[in-house]
Formats: structure tokens, sequence, C-alpha cells
């Protein structure tokens, strides 16, 4: 009962602050930004995602203002409708699929920003493929020449068809092809009906089968695509990306396959502007707001099977949670029962490693991991995960142990040494039952923060539940559901997990109390 009235009051805070959300553009200046030149003033925020080609354009374009770096394009599109930026410059192809798609509260402002943006597919500088790269240029250079280039490019850039057309499997394949992508840039790379689509998934899948190879894809965040190049986890990387000087240094790209203009997203505060905001105080109130929260819902999980992808999401979470939960307490148990009686070297090593776990950023160990430690050893981002949520949640445990025996005074160890005990006898029997009511507070809380953690894995190439509604707010263009589900799924998931350690802890002690082990021994 507990749980459910928590649940509620939490699900109702988030219906609060989304409306409020809602309601915060309208307190916006009427007169807005009208065009590029206002752009190039003191005090005007825009806004370039994180690893983008525009903070370039931006800083040569725009000197006075202030650059401000943002996660993704779809957080992108809702700062600027909701006014937390000024504007936004990026890809006007995908501005424009946005505003198409149902994006309010936004319009691009008329001009495009130096020279472009020429898209291409990036080669791992280690890839075990012969000749890639001249292999890619061929087959661009082959399908150019009989039209087809041409007609995928109408197909996806020009009029937004997002049916990915059948294309057959080598029936033969003499190598595997691992492709890079993010699923998040809508018509380039997005999810369709819970598969891979979009503009280079289908060049990746032509060139596999015209170079007679086998497909797979593994799914990244921008920031961390290129290293997984550079690491040789990807053979190439279709994915939307653009050639720079600087990417240029460190990975080599192919013939261009596409080119895009640059254009600048601004809060609309024109014509429609009073009619947006009459609208979204409708959404915020009433029957006006039950009808958006429905869309909302409808688009979120109904739409394409999105429900699909949550589950996916939801079963991977929970994968990596529950084996970093079985693996890391065993472990740190192992090393205390190895570090108990104070051998020294043990003790040095373990301090050491804690100090290290513990002071270190969950993203940086995990990307430490696999971008450095096991980077040439091909072993899966699941894997990587397990491991880097492991060795946290076992340097955990091992200072929740330290602390519990500690709090078992040492009388109790010289007692069960005074009735005959051996020392590993007296530990089991006597110090660890009356230890673990004092560990299982900090256990449970350790659990809640491990799974609330594991929200990093997309860096990785994992596809857990904050990965999901990523690439389902890419495809809805709405934040509302997409971020309440997530959060609410993350509730329920930390919730399950205590439940389950609850009633394991009351069927291992329900019949155990703290001294029990020492009356049996003196009975005996």
């Amino acid at each position: 009962m507990k749980i459910g009235r928590s649940m509620s009051v939490i699900l109702m805070i988030l219906l609060l602050a989304s409306s409020a959300l809602l309601l915060g553009a309208s307190g916006r200046q009427e007169e807005g930004i009208t065009s590029l030149e206002q752009l190039n003033q003191p005090g005007i925020q825009i806004g370039v995602a994180s690893d983008s080609t525009e903070f370039d354009i931006v800083q040569k374009e725009f000197p006075k203002a202030e650059i401000v770096y943002t996660k993704d394009l779809m957080s992108s599109f809702i700062s600027v409708a909701q006014g937390k930026i000024d504007a936004f410059v990026s890809n006007k192809l995908n501005m424009e699929l946005a505003m198409k798609n149902g994006l309010e509260g936004v319009r691009i402002l008329d001009g495009t920003i130096g020279e472009g943006n020429v898209g291409a597919v990036a080669i791992s500088p280690v890839t075990e493929i012969p000749d890639l790269k001249n292999q890619i240029n061929q087959f661009l250079r082959q399908i150019k020449k009989d039209g087809t280039l041409d007609e995928i490019r109408e197909r996806w850039l020009v009029k937004h068809d997002m049916i990915m057309p059948e294309i057959p499997e080598a029936a033969d394949p003499k190598l595997r092809l691992i492709v890079g992508t993010t699923g998040l840039s809508e018509p380039f790379n997005c999810y369709v009906d819970g598969e891979l689509s979009g503009y280079d998934i289908e060049l990746a899948k032509r060139f596999a089968l015209w170079a007679d190879m086998s497909l797979a894809f593994k799914i990244y965040d921008y920031e961390g695509i290129i290293a997984a190049a550079q690491g040789g986890d990807v053979d190439c990387i279709f994915a939307n990306l653009y050639v720079t000087p600087e990417r240029q240094e460190v990975i080599e790209f192919s013939d261009p396959t596409y080119e895009v203009e640059v254009a600048a997203m601004v809060q609309d505060t024109g014509s429609g502007a009073a009619a947006n905001r009459q609208g979204s105080s409708q959404k915020a109130t009433g029957a006006g707001f039950l009808n958006y929260l429905k869309e909302s819902f409808l688009k979120t999980f109904i739409r394409e099977d999105r429900w699909q992808l949550f589950v996916e999401g939801i079963v991977t979470t929970l994968l990596l949670t529950i084996l970093s939960i079985l693996l890391g307490t065993l472990i740190g148990f192992c090393v205390f029962l190895i570090c108990r009686r104070g051998n020294r070297v043990a003790n040095t090593i373990t301090r050491f490693c804690i100090w290290l776990i513990e002071g270190m950023p969950v993203v940086v160990l995990l990307m430490i991991l696999y971008y450095i430690v096991f980077a040439g050893a091909k072993i899966p981002g699941t894997a990587v995960s397990v491991i880097a949520f492991t060795l946290i949640f076992a340097a955990a445990v091992f200072s929740m142990l330290k602390a519990g025996v500690a709090a078992v005074g040492t009388g109790q160890m010289e007692a069960a040494y005074a009735l005959g005990y051996a020392d590993r006898k007296a530990f089991f029997k006597i110090i660890l039952p009356q230890a673990l009511p004092h560990v299982m507070p900090s256990y449970k809380s350790q659990i809640k923060s491990l799974i609330k953690a594991t929200a990093v894995v997309g860096y990785v190439a994992v596809q857990d539940l904050t990965k999901m509604g990523d690439i389902v707010r890419s495809r809805t263009y709405d934040a509302f559901f997409p971020l309440i589900a997530v959060a609410v799924f993350y509730f329920l998931l930390a919730g399950f997990l205590i439940w389950i350690v609850n009633r394991i802890e009351i069927r291992a002690f329900a019949r155990r109390r703290p001294g029990e082990g020492a009356r049996k021994g003196s009975e005996s």
C-alpha cells in the first residue's frame, strides 16, 4: 500500500510539472527573433548538438552569441519551443521534418548559415575488412551512375517516405560488416515499426548486398560513435555523420553521400504564436489536456507498436541490473572474506581499487572499460556494462560488510571462540547474522542507485530503457509520455527488485535472530 501511495504522489507531481512546462512558453517576449542578423548579439544563446559540426559555423557566423551544447535534436527542438535557448542551429532537413511531424511553437529563419554540411560514411582505421573505403566508394559511384542514389535521396530526403524497401541479404556472405548508427536522426536513421530505417540504413543494406557481406548494426549515442570506430568496435558508420577537418584527422571518410543546408530554428512568436500558447494552455487544463494525454499516449506506445521498444529496454535494464547485483554481491563478499583477517597486501589492493571505482564517474568508468581496456576484445557492450556495474556494486558491498561487521561487538567473536567455534564458523554462525541487519538498508539503497546508474549504457551500444525512450522521443517529437514512461518504469523496476530482496530477507532471517548461533553453541 505504501508503494502504491508513493507512486500516486510521484505521478501527480510529474503531471503538474509537465503542465507547468507546457505553459512556460507563454512568458516569452512577443517580438521574438525574426532574422539571422539578430542572433549575432550578446545575451543570445544558440544551441548546437554535442559532437556536431555546427559549433565552428556558429562561432564564425555569430561570434557575439553564447554557444550552448545540447544532447540531441529532440531535446534541442523542445528547448527552443519552450524558450530555454534563443535558437538552435543544425541540419535544415531535420528541422523541416520535425515541424512536418507535429513539432509546435518553433519556426525556421529565412536563409542558410555557412556552406552547409557534407555527409559521408566513416571508416574504422582498424577494420579487418580489406580495402573497405575503396569498396564503399566504388559502390557509391556505381549507384550514382545508374541513378539509384538519386532515387534513394528523393524518397528519404525530399518526399520523406519512411517505408524501407525490401533489400535481400547476401546469399553467401564472405565477411561480416558491423555498422555503427544512432537511430535518432530521422530521416537518416531511425526506428519505424520497431525496425531500423532511413536513408543511411538503406545505403548500408544495399552496400552489404553489393559487397556480399552479412550485416549487423550497433546503436550508439553520437558522443561515442566515432570512438567505437576508432577502437574497431564497428567497421564503419552510417549515421548522418558530417565530414570535418578535425574528424578527418582521426578517421577516414568515404565520398560524400549527401549535402544538407544549415539553418536556425527559433521560437515562434509570430501570428501563430498566440494560437500555439492558447493551445498549450488548453492542454494543461480540462478536456484539452486529457485529449493531449490521449494523443501522446497513442504516439508513444501504440503507433508503430512502440511499446515493444520499451519492453526491450526494460528487459535489457533488468538483465544488466540483476546480473550486476548477483555478481557484485558475490565478488564483494569474497573479497571481504579475503581481507577480513587483515591481510596487508589484499587490503592495500582492495582499498586502491575501491578508491579508484568510487572516485570515478560511472560513465567514465564504463567508457574506459569499453573503449580502452576491452577495445580489441570484441566484447559486446552489454557484457562490458555488466562488468562495470559489477565492480561498482562489489565495491559498495565490501564497504557495507565492513561497516556492518564493525557494528557487531568484539565480544561476540571472543564468546564464539570460548564456545569452541573455529574462526570461519564463528563468522558465519555468529557475526554475519548480526551484521546483516545493519547491512540490508544500505544494500537496498545501493540497488536503487545501481538501476538508475544503468541509464548511461547507451554510450556503449546498449539499448536500455533510457535509450529506448530517446529513440521514441526522436520519432514522436513529444517529450511528455516518453520521459514520464521511462521515469515510471524505473520506479517500478526498483520497487520490484526491492520487493524480491525483502522476500529473500524475510525467508532467510525470519527464524534467525542475533545471538541465536551462540545460544545453539551453548546448548550443544
